[in-house]
């Protein structure tokens, strides 16, 4: 009872208004931003009737607690051509609110915007994010433009632990889509774990690839340590001077290349926070798409025909979008086993250089120790780049491994196509 209760509630003056878990909705406008279209859900929720909504700016709903950081980014986007998705706080005609998990895209002659009921904890942290940012706005209105204000927001989005704002809205709109399945005892949603569990691998990349190249400025100078502990034998410690200019020169070259182990991390990195993102937009979608199929009776002053026809066109095209984004995951991936060969055979290189210098050194003098420290420091750095090198290897092979599952599957998925999209064609 208490589900239905929920799922009936209408908007109340100054509090919140209650819809269920289970429910989504939409809204379409052109390109101004006009409402032309949307489900009965979502009349429902904002109070306002059709006759209300359509052809009525979208900002109608706007309510007055929003950052305006937010709709300066939704709309920097949007007309880049690109998809984001935001928490949002919409104001009812009763003077009400209702918070949502918008996903916005463009569409042919306009943008297409789901929505659904957030509950996941991130929800808490943003609540709390926004009230901050709105405040500062408040505080110095002449100080705050919208840019400025949206600037803000991404350093905000910094603090929180997300490098930018797409692997932040990826994180929640994933958070919300497994919280609402928590909720709905629905099982766990495989492909988007998947996605979570090679953003976390490439994390790891990311920080391991930093900690490489790091390695590589420590021991720069420690060729320049041997070479003048080398000088203090004199004709002697020519030879290690020698192979201690060659280690130097080597090393830098591989300094060099490790460049591009952190360049790679965060390419995938971008990558794979689009592709979460767009794989939890076209589940959604599908699931609205299923939706709105069953308010063909419900006597909307809407082509529901047309509409179920655009929603299905566009649940295809997020479809495509999240598919086209694994592909690209695996073809860096792929490239960067060569990246790693090459890699290793700089250090192939450099271990070879350290054993003769071993080696060489063990023929002169060594009364203060000098050399003994020097050659145990290049042995403590080959075992940690080793260690870090398998580490690297193993967590790309993991991400090639769940970016073929993923493209399988959703090959198979392909080969028969979705009901209500063969009914909307």
């Amino acid at each position: 009872m208490a589900d239905d209760k929920a799922k009936r509630s209408g908007p109340v003056p100054g509090r919140g208004t209650e819809f269920h878990i289970s429910e989504l909705f939409f809204s379409r406008t052109d390109g101004r931003g006009v409402i032309a279209s949307g489900n009965a859900v979502f009349e429902r929720i904002s109070g306002f009737t059709y006759d209300e909504l359509l052809g009525a700016p979208h900002k109608i709903v706007r309510h007055p607690d929003m950052p305006k950081a937010v709709f300066w980014l939704l709309w920097d986007r949007l007309k880049r051509g690109e998809p984001v998705g935001a928490y949002v706080k919409n104001r009812t005609k009763a003077g009400g609110y209702y918070w949502v998990f918008a996903v916005v895209m463009p569409i042919t002659g306009g943008y297409l915007s789901v929505r659904l009921k957030p509950s996941s904890k991130m929800f808490e942290t943003v609540q709390e994010f926004y009230r901050r940012l709105r405040a500062r706005e408040l505080d110095a209105p002449g100080d705050f433009t919208p840019e400025l204000s949206g600037q803000e927001l991404l350093s905000g989005v910094k603090e929180l632990g997300y490098p930018d704002y797409v692997a932040f809205m990826a994180a929640g709109l994933t958070a919300e889509l497994m919280s609402r399945d928590r909720i709905q005892g629905k099982p766990v949603d495989d492909r988007l774990e998947a996605f979570d569990a090679m953003s976390r691998a490439v994390g790891d990349i990311f920080k391991e690839a930093n900690a490489l190249y790091a390695d590589f400025r420590r021991i720069e100078q420690i060729p320049v340590n041997l070479r003048l502990q080398a000088s203090r034998c004199e004709a002697s410690g020519g030879p290690v001077s020698v192979i201690s200019a060659n280690y130097s020169n080597l090393a830098r070259e591989a300094l060099a290349f490790a460049s591009r182990f952190t360049d790679f991390g965060q390419r995938v990195l971008d990558e794979i926070s689009l592709g979460l993102f767009m794989m939890g937009s076209a589940r959604l979608q599908r699931e609205m798409t299923r939706t709105f199929e069953g308010e063909a009776d419900s006597g909307a002053p809407i082509d529901h025909k047309r509409e179920m026809a655009l929603l299905s066109a566009h649940m295809q095209r997020c479809g495509d979008m999240a598919r086209n984004t694994v592909g690209r995951i695996l073809e860096q991936s792929e490239r960067f086993i060569d990246d790693s060969r090459r890699m290793r055979r700089f250090i192939s290189g450099l271990d070879v250089t350290r054993v003769t210098c071993r080696i060489e050194t063990g023929w002169l003098s060594d009364d203060d120790g000098g050399f003994h420290d020097i050659i145990n420091k290049l042995d403590a750095f080959h075992e940690d780049v080793e260690r870090r090198m398998k580490h690297i290897d193993s967590l790309n092979d993991n991400i090639i491994e769940r970016t073929t599952a993923l493209l399988n599957r959703s090959s198979r998925r392909n080969s028969a196509p979705p009901p209500e999209a063969t009914a909307a064609e």
